[in-house]
C-alpha cells in the first residue's frame, strides 16, 4: 500500500472515530444515520465502497449484527447496494432517461437469468494521443481513462469491454468501481446528463489476442459493438467498444416514430 492510500485510510478511520454513539438509543439506528451523514457530506462518495462490516464494528466497538442491521436499512432505502464478493457501495442520485428511444443496437445476453460477473481488468490514465484527441476534440496530451472489463456468464466468457473517458469529464472515475455501476449510473451520480448514445456494430475476425482471452471457439464470430455517449450539449463524453462472442449474445433494434 502506498503512502497516500495509508494517509487516506487513517483519515477515514479518524473521521469514523469522531462520530460518537449514544447508548441510550438503538445503536443500529445511530450507525445508520452516521453512515447516511457521511454519504451526504461526501466522505463516502457515490460509486465507492463504504468500510467493511468488520471495520465498522471495530471502529465503533459494536458487533457485526448491529452493523449489518444499519447497513441493511440503507440498502432497503436504495442508498447503498450490496455486491456479492465486493462489498457495499454508495448509490448516488439518479435521473430517469429513456435511452432506448434514441434507437441503436441493444445487446441482450442470450442466456436468461444466468449470473453475470464483470471484472475490472485495468483502469489507467493515458495521454489521448492522435486517435482519441481527434475523437474527443481534446489535446494530444490531455489525459483519458482507459478501462477494460471482462464479462462472464456462469463462469463462461462472454465479452471484453473497453471504455474511454476524458479525465476532465469525470475525474471521480478514478475512485469508482466501474464493475459495479454502469457508465450511465456513474454519470448520473456526478451530475453529468447523458442525453444520447450512438451505436454501431460490425463482425470482426482477426483479433487473435481478444479471441484467446475470450476463449472463442473456431468458427464463432466476434461482434464489435461501439458506442459514443453525448451530453445535452452534444459534447462527446465517453466512448466504448465491446468484443462479444456471437454464440453468447443476440441483438435487437426497436424503431420509434
Amino acid at each position: 500500500m502506498d503512502m497516500n492510500m495509508e494517509l487516506e485510510e487513517k483519515k477515514d478511520t479518524q473521521q469514523d472515530t469522531d462520530a460518537k454513539l449514544d447508548y441510550r438509543m438503538p445503536i443500529y439506528l445511530q450507525l445508520r444515520e452516521i453512515v447516511r451523514s457521511k454519504i451526504e457530506e461526501g466522505v463516502y462518495l457515490p460509486g465507492t465502497a463504504i468500510p467493511s462490516e468488520n471495520k465498522l464494528a471495530e471502529t465503533f466497538g459494536i458487533n457485526r449484527l448491529t452493523v449489518r442491521n444499519a447497513v441493511d436499512a440503507l440498502v432497503n432505502e436504495g442508498i447503498l447496494r450490496r455486491v456479492q464478493g465486493k462489498g457495499v457501495f454508495v448509490v448516488g442520485n439518479k435521473y430517469e432517461t429513456v435511452l432506448e428511444e434514441q434507437g441503436g443496437f441493444i445487446s441482450t445476453l442470450s442466456a436468461n437469468h444466468k449470473r453475470t460477473s464483470i471484472k475490472e481488468l485495468a483502469k489507467t490514465l493515458r495521454p489521448a494521443g492522435n486517435k482519441f484527441a481527434n475523437h474527443f476534440n481534446i489535446g494530444l496530451d490531455d489525459l483519458i481513462f482507459y478501462i477494460r472489463h471482462f464479462v462472464t456468464l456462469d463462469n463462461e466468457s462472454v465479452s471484453l469491454e473497453e471504455i474511454f473517458v476524458p479525465k476532465e469529464i469525470l475525474p471521480q472515475l478514478e475512485i469508482v468501481d466501474s464493475s459495479v455501476f454502469t457508465l450511465k449510473d456513474i454519470f448520473a451520480f456526478y451530475g453529468i446528463e447523458l442525453c444520447s448514445m450512438s451505436q454501431s456494430m460490425e463482425i470482426v475476425g482477426g483479433i487473435s489476442k481478444i479471441r484467446k482471452t475470450l476463449d472463442v471457439p473456431d468458427g464463432v464470430a466476434l461482434i464489435m459493438l461501439s458506442c459514443n455517449y453525448r451530453d445535452n450539449g452534444g459534447r462527446l463524453i465517453a466512448f466504448s467498444r465491446s468484443f462479444i462472442r456471437s454464440d453468447k449474445s443476440s441483438f435487437s433494434i426497436k424503431l420509434h416514430k
